[in-house]
């Protein structure tokens, strides 16, 4: 996947506008009955997962921004029994979120706009993430955006791999965009299917080509025909000359053709069916089951196996993870046994 082949006509100004759009209606909808929204509502707002996991990222890099401005004449912030506090605190603090509309709706729209180029075009939103790294971009935040992408999450999977074989903790913004050339270069796979986005995103505000690319060539009016007064001055000097029409391999490609993958290429869908698993409690192991139930469900077994019971009855890894945050918002998603317990669900809905 070369990012010579991406769409480079992207409308950053149509997609800022409709996300603008589909944010208020989602938001006007919720707060209808609500005067504030909490950490489990966020999970499960909109039927796109990837638009709620980049509110709750949005929200963290927020906190950690106030966080990253903590310094005192009289206090060490920065030793490790400081830090260790604050990690706790931020758990709290993620087991009592409530934001009101206003304060609410700018982190939205920059979820459902980030979730648009993540979606549509990929290449764009990795370039995207150095907008905000204030001229370097660090190993570190590139591990923490993982743990909320998951949608062609392997081109950061291998971002990632790439700086840590080469031991690279941070990097400028030239060697960034170099990296991501180079990743999107060698990798295969063709990108997530967009077809059932665009059917997700319209149920709430309906969604265009255009929105994402702007005008495409073959929606540009047709050139004006040449006047008759003129062509009846061709025919008197001559036999006319037929017009060529282009075949439809001439005619600039839509986005759909563009996106659509090969029939001997592999979806990224099919690459990870590959890794998929039959069974979570035959999946996992003794190490796992024990750190799931102690970390996730307070050594609850009957908890712990009914959840694992109503997961293997869902019929999409959405409708499980919908469960998980409606049933478990105390759950702290920035925690390693939560990325891990759902990795197994991913792989076990594929």
């Amino acid at each position: 996947m070369s990012s010579e082949n991406m769409d480079n006509n992207l409308n950053r100004a149509g997609i800022k506008d409709y996300s603008t759009r589909y944010s208020k209606k989602l938001i006007d909808t919720y707060f209808k009955s609500n005067k504030s929204i909490t950490g489990g509502d966020i999970k499960s707002l909109a039927d796109i997962s990837q638009i709620n996991l980049f509110v709750i990222k949005n929200l963290f890099e927020e906190w950690q921004k106030e966080t990253d401005n903590l310094k005192s004449n009289y206090f060490d912030y920065q030793s490790e029994g400081v830090k260790s506090a604050l990690t706790e605190f931020m758990n709290v603090l993620s087991r009592n979120i409530s934001i009101k509309k206003d304060h609410f709706e700018p982190l939205l729209i920059r979820a459902v706009e980030e979730s648009v180029l993540l979606i549509f075009s990929p290449y764009d939103f990795y370039t995207h993430l150095a907008e905000h790294s204030n001229g370097e971009m660090t190993l570190e935040n590139l591990k923490r955006t993982l743990k909320y992408v998951r949608v062609n999450k392997n081109l950061l999977e291998n971002l990632v791999q790439t700086m840590e074989e080469r031991k690279l903790d941070k990097v400028n913004d030239s060697t960034y965009a170099d990296l991501i050339n180079e990743v999107f270069q060698n990798i295969q796979a063709s990108p997530d299917d967009i077809g059932v986005y665009f059917d997700n995103f319209s149920k709430i505000e309906p969604l265009q080509e255009s929105d994402i690319y702007g005008v495409l060539m073959d929606e540009k009016p047709a050139v004006e025909p040449a006047p008759i007064e003129a062509e009846a001055e061709e025919k008197e000097e001559g036999p006319s000359i037929s017009k060529v029409e282009p075949t439809e391999d001439e005619d600039l490609k839509t986005i759909n053709d563009i996106h659509a993958s090969e029939a001997e290429e592999p979806t990224i869908a099919e690459i990870h069916q590959t890794k998929g698993i039959d069974n979570l409690n035959a999946a996992m192991s003794i190490n796992q089951r024990f750190m799931f139930k102690n970390a996730l469900f307070n050594g609850d077994d009957k908890a712990f196996e009914d959840t694992i019971a109503h997961i293997e009855n869902c019929r999409s890894k959405e409708e499980a993870m919908k469960y998980i945050y409606k049933e478990f918002p105390q759950w702290n998603i920035e925690s390693e046994e939560f990325e891990e317990f759902v990795e197994l669900i991913e792989k076990r809905l594929k």
